[in-house]
């Protein structure tokens, strides 16, 4: 039972052709076998040929065998046709053995013409013809006694009539499939051609959207995401993280649920950066409940933390009618510049207000000056005298300030000039530490030299004065009293040059890469009395740069930094 459940399913569902054929014979015999043999058993009287029933039983099995064994046939057409014409002998002679009662048997005659006209179309609707001619239309015309006359031929005839008619629909209607099949078959391969264009289209706009900077999210009109790429996510996570304090594993903060919640659940602030956004009026909220907006600033993050800085902007799109519209939101990282922008406000107010104190302190002197004008004694032309010491010192230290601020745009814009001659480093060394002892004494520090020998370097002696002196006086003012600042001779790989070491409170690992930037000041140096607008390290790196040297930094808080500075040997090359 299951094998012939197998091959019915085979022949008619999965659209096995052999299975089908098996199934198609094996029907055909079954019928006109059981058929001759009924009424040859009910009607033992009648003039019933058994040799004739015998012969056809004998055609049907063979033609049966000829469809189980089809896949044989070197030719496929050969079982197509051969088995059909087969089926015709056997049902012209169980027709003629069961001659008159039998005629009904000719509707099974339809079996193998179905079989021929699909096969072969209009030349098997042809054989079927004459295979019904030939096989019952002649019994039909010629079998009995009763003579042959005008009606029996009519008889004759309609079966050939009926076949021409069936192969003429089966023709018909097996053109129109083809016909609607080869339709199919072109809007099939469009659909295939869209779909990989789709594809294409989609994978594309996922890698554009992948490797963009700017964040995007899109919304439907329910509000719920359908699209969001990897630099939305980044900017969210970088906001979560910095939220939770987790800088380092933000994923962590997203695997607890704060990516669900979004960055409605963040700490978020307008471009003043104080004033607090609750999470009604958050950019995707907003997006949410249909507003429009471009380029608007937010603050991401806890204020006494590290912020994020973002350029919110939300657009409605609606590419296609039968689209839903849809509402995109970007979102672009914006934090280095917004801390440029603050980085030079607080330039500007730092550079203003140490510029404003000597300028200050030089009009209001000069103004006393004026007014001892018009008092000619000894003690108007000495107080005059103290005024204007006052004055040419408040003076050389606004002249100072704007050389290092000219000589800082020279090193940026590479327009540096340097007078390279050959001499030692000791000498020099010993020269700046004396000059810088008194300083030091004031600020009760104690200042001292390792020289481990003298070594010559080629270089502009008054730049590497000038670096000396600068990270030498940083020592003096950093440290603090009771302190030491060391300088040391030092040669190694990178060059000859020096060590400036103290013992200070040391430079916090945040601070120590922007050290080097110019009007970059640390907590420290903020928090002191010490002026300055941090334009003295960038100074010395554009110098030791110039050089083509190299200085680095390595401090420990709560026990002191050390700056060290290599210039290379001259035939390694310096920078003009």
């Amino acid at each position: 039972m299951n094998r012939l459940a197998r091959i019915a399913y085979l022949g008619f569902v999965a659209g096995d052709s052999k299975a089908f054929t098996i199934i198609h014979q094996v029907s055909f015999a079954i019928m006109l076998g059981a058929s001759a043999a009924l009424l040859s058993a009910l009607r033992p009287d009648s003039a019933v040929a058994d040799d004739s029933i015998l012969t056809g039983a004998g055609l049907l099995i063979v033609a049966t065998l000829g469809a189980v064994y089809s896949e044989r046939f070197s030719r496929a057409w050969v079982p197509n046709l051969v088995i059909p014409l087969l089926d015709f002998l056997a049902l012209g002679l169980c027709r003629w053995a069961t001659y008159p009662d039998g005629g009904v048997l000719s509707i099974l005659a339809f079996t193998p013409v179905v079989w021929l006209v699909t096969s072969f179309r209009t030349r098997g609707a042809v054989i079927s013809v004459a295979a019904v001619l030939i096989t019952l239309s002649s019994v039909s015309l010629f079998g009995g006694e009763a003579p042959v006359d005008a009606a029996r031929i009519v008889l004759a005839l309609i079966l050939p009539v009926a076949v021409i008619l069936v192969s003429a629909m089966i023709i018909g209607l097996e053109t129109r499939l083809s016909s609607t099949n080869l339709r199919l078959s072109a809007a099939l391969d469009r659909q295939r051609d869209l779909t990989r264009d789709l594809q294409r289209t989609s994978t594309l706009l996922r890698g554009t959207g992948a490797s963009v900077d700017v964040g995007v999210k899109v919304l439907d009109e329910n509000g719920t995401t359908v699209f969001e790429n990897p630099a939305f996510m980044t900017h969210l996570n970088a906001a979560v993280a910095r939220m939770t304090g987790e800088q380092d594993s933000p994923a962590d903060a997203v695997a607890a649920g704060a990516m669900d919640a979004g960055v409605d659940e963040v700490d978020m602030f307008c471009a003043d950066g104080i004033t607090r956004i609750p999470p009604s009026d958050s950019p995707l909220t907003r997006a949410r409940r249909g507003e429009r907006f471009s380029d608007e600033l937010i603050w991401v993050g806890p204020q006494d933390g590290e912020q994020l800085a973002l350029s919110v902007t939300a657009v409605g799109w609606q590419g296609h009618p039968g689209i839903a519209p849809h509402t995109i939101v970007t979102t672009q990282d914006v934090t280095a510049t917004q801390q440029l922008i603050r980085a030079r406000e607080r330039i500007l107010a730092s550079v203003s207000h140490e510029l404003r104190t000597p300028l200050t302190s030089i009009m209001g002197y000069t103004e006393l000056a004026l007014d001892e004008l018009d008092d000619g004694s000894a003690a108007a032309a000495s107080a005059i005298a103290s005024y204007l010491t006052v004055v040419q010192r408040n003076s050389d230290q606004l002249l100072t300030m704007v050389e290092d601020i000219l000589r800082t745009q020279q090193t940026q814009s590479n327009r540096f000039e340097l007078e390279i001659t050959e001499f030692e480093l000791t000498p020099l060394i010993d020269d700046v530490v004396a000059q810088l002892r008194s300083t030091a004494a004031d600020q009760e520090v104690e200042l001292a030299v390792e020289s481990a020998g003298s070594p010559t370097i080629s270089a502009d002696s008054k730049r590497i004065t000038q670096v000396l002196t600068n990270l030498v006086v940083n020592g003096i003012k950093y440290s603090g009293p009771g302190h030491r600042v060391t300088v040391r001779t030092q040669s190694d790989a990178l060059g000859a040059g020096f060590d400036v070491v103290d013992d200070g409170a040391g430079i916090p690992a945040a601070e120590v890469d922007q050290l080097f930037t110019a009007f970059f000041r640390g907590a420290a140096a903020r928090a002191s009395s010490q002026r300055g607008v941090g334009l003295g390290l960038a100074l010395v790196k554009g110098i030791v740069d110039a050089h083509a040297g190299t200085i680095a930094v390595s401090s420990i808080e709560g026990a002191g930094s050390t700056f060290s500075v290599r210039i290379p040997s001259r035939d390694e090359g310096i920078r003009p």
